[in-house]
């Protein structure tokens, strides 16, 4: 049986989720001018793909602890998160190495790269290596290591020991959350420690989040954001501990809107 596609209100519903938090079957039915029963119908679906976690009188993300699929992050906020890989990919010039983490968003950099002259590219994301395989003029390194089915990628010390190997002009890493005190939050203690690897092995750090990841729990310290160079961005969040954060880590914030592209 095929993937079951999700409809656009869907999509919708899940990126209000990943950027405001619960949302209530009332409210959504207001919002959309529909029944409440429509709504719990396309509550339902989704619950049902696992993309978001039902109760009463309303829907949230899964399970607080664990990431939802790849597939199911990449609907999520996807304009943004074209918005910020093309503008990432638009300051990475042509020739350099550089290092494509875990995620969706940088899943949408490496399809940002494909027509840049004389890349190289090292990641353990599967869907990085597949969007650069009809690029002929991008070297890709996948590497080795236990593959994630849900995730589409790979993890294990066989990961940090390629990396090391390489020394690259770019470092381009996504967060499953942000924190204000923290700086870069994951999941799981496997993805952070990759994602330290080639911080440390890079010239330039870059981080490509949208703002939906600051209000996500994780509970795996990553990075603080003095760790990085630059931060890619669709807008910044409102809580004042969120900017002074950002503010008293040095880090440069590249705030991508439409008029950019």
């Amino acid at each position: 049986m095929g993937q079951r596609i999700i409809s656009s209100r869907q999509r919708e519903i899940l990126a209000l989720i990943e950027a405001e938090g619960v949302q209530y079957i009332e409210e959504l039915a207001r919002r959309y001018d529909l029944t409440t029963q429509t709504i719990r119908r396309d509550i339902n679906a989704l619950c049902d793909l696992g993309h978001a976690r039902r109760f009463h009188g309303g829907v949230d993300l899964p399970v607080e602890g664990s990431n939802i699929s790849l597939n199911a992050r990449a609907q999520l906020n996807r304009r943004a998160k074209r918005l910020i890989a093309k503008r990432v990919a638009s300051d990475i010039g042509a020739e350099a190495t550089v290092f494509l983490g875990i995620g969706s968003t940088v899943r949408f950099v490496a399809e940002a790269l494909r027509d840049h002259q004389g890349l190289t590219v090292i990641t353990n994301n599967i869907h990085v290596a597949l969007s650069l395989c009809d690029a002929p003029s991008v070297e890709v390194h996948l590497t080795g290591g236990l593959l994630r089915h849900d995730d589409r990628d790979v993890v294990g010390t066989d990961v940090i020991k390629f990396v090391e190997k390489f020394y690259a002009t770019y470092a381009v890493v996504g967060a499953g959350a942000l924190s204000p005190l923290n700086g870069l939050m994951d999941f799981s203690y496997s993805e952070a420690q990759i994602t330290n690897a080639l911080l440390e092995n890079s010239q330039t750090q870059i981080l490509a989040a949208d703002v939906s990841k600051w209000t996500r729990n994780a509970s795996v310290r990553v990075a603080p954001f003095s760790k990085l160079t630059r931060f890619y961005t669709d807008r910044l969040p409102g809580e004042a501990a969120a900017i002074n954060a950002l503010a008293e880590s040095g880090l440069d914030v590249v705030t991508c809107s439409e008029d950019m592209t």
